[in-house]
């Protein structure tokens, strides 16, 4: 791919790529909000793909592999009958005498994540470990806080980059650094929820690294603040309704949002849209083929600037849910 110089310039200003995005950002939540790992009953596992702007060439694409799971503690509760939809024999609810299992300890979980994305001649491969606590704080109400950290490696092929001007600065600092840089990162978050609703803040990019450490340049990645929140409303005893926004700003590009609602069968099948306000809508679909394994996709059209040159954002999720022996539901997706 041939580039100009004004191009490398524009982007460099604030990094060479943005923060990856997923428009099914509820299926790898804890890469955006470490306050979420290890929510869920059982170890969750990823592993996703996103093709935008198919049909161009050197589109973005990213990958993505993540895990995070609860750690043992006799703390744990479940509530069987929120559950019971989901688990295959119900009459364990009944069994159970309709209580919950119940103490008021903390909750801990941990996780980590690999996501590699790649845009024509950039590429940044991420990777990050997490953990939070989750307190209790009210009747069935929980206030998690969580942290990640992990090195971030961003890299330009040189090889194809023409310039108009060799001693253009920002060309040099990339020559300097032979075309990559690698840095150690940190987010954090905020996370409370309940089983009728959740709502959460997180802050990415917390050491705001310097782009290129050996320059005059003091161009830096920016402090990115992320917000979702979503209510989980009882349509009938096998339809749930999950209704969610999900909020990005960084500070120099215009704040982005997301709006939409998933409907969920009996947590075997579930329909859902959205709208972003880049004049975007998508619709997604995901079904459990098995009481440990899910699949989702998503189709993303937009109406404006580029994407009238485009066939729209494919994306692909695989899900397992490994050690859930007593069938609990997840809780985010």
């Amino acid at each position: 791919m041939i580039m100009l110089a004004v191009m490398l310039l524009a982007g460099s200003s604030v990094s060479a790529q943005q923060l990856f995005r997923l428009t099914q950002y509820f299926q790898n939540p804890q890469a955006i909000n470490p306050a979420t790992t290890g929510i869920e009953g059982f170890m969750d596992v990823k592993i996703g793909y996103r093709q935008q702007w198919s049909g161009l060439d050197g589109a973005p694409e990213t990958y993505y592999i993540s895990a995070h799971a609860p750690l043992r503690s006799s703390s744990t509760k479940t509530n069987y009958q929120n559950n019971s939809l989901r688990i295959s024999s119900p009459s364990l609810y009944s069994q159970s005498g309709g209580s919950q299992e119940f103490n008021s300890a903390v909750k801990h979980g941990i996780g980590g994540y690999i996501t590699s994305d790649n845009q024509g001649i950039f590429a940044q491969t991420s990777g990050f470990l997490s953990y939070a606590s989750h307190f209790l704080i009210g009747d069935q109400l929980r206030l998690s806080l969580g942290v990640s950290g992990g090195i971030v490696n961003q890299q330009i092929d040189l090889s194809g980059v023409t310039v108009v001007e060799q001693n253009d600065p920002t060309y040099q600092a990339y020559q300097n650094q032979q075309g990559q840089t690698t840095n150690f990162d940190v987010n954090a978050g905020i996370f409370l929820y309940n089983d009728l609703f959740y709502v959460g803040y997180s802050a990415a990019r917390v050491f705001q690294n310097r782009l290129y450490a050996d320059s005059e340049i003091t161009a830096q990645q920016q402090l990115t603040h992320f917000g979702m929140l979503g209510v989980r409303l009882d349509v009938s005893d096998a339809l749930l309704l999950v209704p969610g926004a999900f909020i990005g700003y960084d500070g120099i590009n215009p704040l982005t949002y997301d709006v939409g609602a998933r409907l969920k069968l009996r947590d075997l099948l579930w329909f859902g849209a959205s709208y972003r306000n880049t004049e975007t809508v998508a619709a997604m679909a995901g079904v459990s083929i098995s009481n440990t394994f899910n699949v989702s996709y998503s189709y993303d059209y937009g109406f404006s600037g580029i994407n009238n040159f485009q066939s729209g954002i494919h994306e692909i999720t695989l899900g397992f849910e490994l050690f859930n022996q007593r069938q609990v539901a997840p809780y985010l997706w």
